[in-house]
Formats: C-alpha cells, sequence, structure tokens
C-alpha cells in the first residue's frame, strides 16, 4: 500500500485513517495525521472521521453488485476514474429523517450538467479508435 500511497497523496495532507497500525506508521510522513477507534465504537471525533473514504468505497461496491456485475483489473481505472467524477460532482442536499431530524444526503447532478462539465473537461483532446472500435490513449491536441 505504501507505494500507491506515496504516489497519489501529497505530503502536505492531513491524513485521517481508522487506528489499524499499518496506517501509524504511514501517518508520520504526513503533514497530520489523526485516527479514530472502531474497537471502542468511536466513528468520528470533531472533524475527524474516515466516514467520506468509507462511503465512497460502499458506492463504488453498490454498483459493483447492482450494475456492473464484473469489473476486471485491466479497466478497474477506469471504473474508478468514473466513480471518482460522479463524488466530485454531487449535490449535498438535506432530507429529513423519521424522527423529525435532518440529515445530509448526496443527490447526484442532472445529467445534462454532468454531461456539460464533460465536455468541458475534454476540450482540446482527442480520442482515438482501434480497428477493433476501441478506445486508445488520450491524445492531446
Amino acid at each position: 500500500m505504501q507505494p500507491i500511497i506515496d504516489h497519489h497523496i501529497d505530503k502536505d495532507s492531513h491524513l485521517m485513517s481508522d487506528k489499524h497500525r499499518s496506517y501509524v506508521s504511514m501517518g508520520k510522513q504526513f503533514s497530520a495525521h489523526s485516527h479514530v477507534n472502531h474497537s471502542k465504537h468511536e466513528y468520528s471525533r470533531g472533524d475527524v472521521h474516515n466516514n467520506t473514504a468509507e462511503s465512497f468505497n460502499g458506492n463504488f461496491k453498490r454498483a459493483q453488485i447492482g450494475v456492473f456485475h464484473y469489473i476486471s483489473d485491466k479497466y478497474l481505472s477506469r471504473y474508478l476514474h468514473e466513480f471518482e467524477f460522479r463524488w466530485e460532482n454531487r449535490v449535498k442536499d438535506k432530507k429529513r429523517t423519521k424522527t423529525g431530524d435532518y440529515k445530509s444526503v448526496m443527490k447526484p447532478i442532472p445529467i445534462i450538467d454532468m454531461l456539460i462539465i464533460l465536455i468541458m473537461r475534454l476540450s482540446g483532446i482527442r480520442l482515438r479508435r482501434t480497428k477493433s472500435w476501441g478506445i486508445e490513449d488520450i491524445a492531446f491536441i
């Protein structure tokens, strides 16, 4: 896990994790490391939590079970990029619970707005088709 973290996470980040011992040594290389202790039923402490990562992972797992059914290692990065895009482009909303309290929920943005964002991001990028109609690497023009 260390090479992946070294490649993708900025050392100036504040790492938040659970108290698994593998994260303790990794946390020393970041500007800050806070953790929660699930074994003591601690799931958040002020701003410290790992709920965001668990929520992203849970959404991805549910999509794999309910929509995609099988994700090969070859295309895993493409599926993760799609979910990253959906995650970054969601709308925060409030929903009333049965007890009358409000809780925050995330809703996907309307599909037309998603397409507009996607088109704006693809400006200056060209996709090429292979002879078998697959997609080659993205080339900047």
